[in-house]
């Protein structure tokens, strides 16, 4: 079978599908094709506080269970390089950037052992949405042609897509449109989204707090939202603040 009719087979049926099962099995089945045998496709939050709308779908086996177990989570280099960047890498590739310290390489080496040799990772990462990735794996010494990676990143994209429709993702924006922020009140935002009160604003902005107080209550009211960590998440998920701007300085 071509990539290109593989690719587009399994498009077809991940987008019929009804629940999980029926979109990992045809992924698994696509990348069998494509020389792996192991697959996951996983939201990191799930492993610190597993919910019904959070992803965690894979055929680890024992190496998933002992992963959970013994919290490797928070050590696994393929999920912490996921979080640092927007493109499909290698486990090789991820070997070079690997984190400091004894336990990612130990994680990787633990892997191997159950089947886990070498792998290719794809990061998710939706405004407004948990962090993601697809992991494809295999047991063999060396990963499949580039050209199947390429193929099977593509598939990863449409898994996650459709898994993300089963568990409630996107989001719904409730407004029919975006509603337009002036700079000002976008400044605003800024500061109330870092966890700035309303007197701090004030100070810093060099305004009045009833001032501030009209620019808070104007923004809920854009976004059709009553408190100020809605209107973080509203406003992230309509694009008016991104990771960075959460973050004090």
């Amino acid at each position: 079978m071509s990539l290109d009719r593989l690719i587009e087979q399994h498009r077809m049926r991940v987008r019929a599908a009804q629940n999980g099962p029926a979109i990992f099995g045809p992924t698994l089945d696509a990348v069998r094709e494509l020389g792996f045998n192991r697959a996951a496709i996983v939201h990191a939050q799930w492993f610190v506080r597993p919910r019904q709308n959070l992803l965690f779908l894979h055929n680890f086996d024992e190496w998933g269970d002992i992963f959970v177990a013994r919290g490797y989570y928070r050590h696994d280099p393929a999920l912490l390089t996921s979080q640092r960047t927007h493109r499909p890498f290698t486990w090789t590739e991820m070997r070079e950037e690997m984190p400091p310290g004894p336990m990612p390489a130990r994680i990787l080496s633990e892997a191997g052992r159950h089947g886990l040799r070498v792998g290719l990772t794809v990061p998710v990462s939706v405004p407004g949405e948990p962090a993601g990735c697809c992991t494809f794996a295999t047991d063999a010494s060396e990963l499949p042609p580039p050209s199947f990676c390429r193929a099977a990143a593509w598939i990863a994209d449409e898994a996650f897509y459709a898994a993300r429709r089963l568990h409630g993702y996107p989001v719904p924006i409730e407004a029919t449109e975006v509603p337009h922020v002036s700079a000002r009140l976008l400044e605003c935002l800024h500061w109330a989204v870092i966890g700035r009160t309303d007197a701090q604003i004030a100070i810093i902005m060099g305004l009045k707090i009833t001032t501030v107080r009209s620019y808070m209550r104007d923004l809920r009211q854009m976004f059709g939202v009553c408190s100020r960590v809605e209107l973080a998440r509203a406003a992230q998920r309509a694009g008016f603040i991104g990771l960075d701007d959460t973050i004090p300085y």
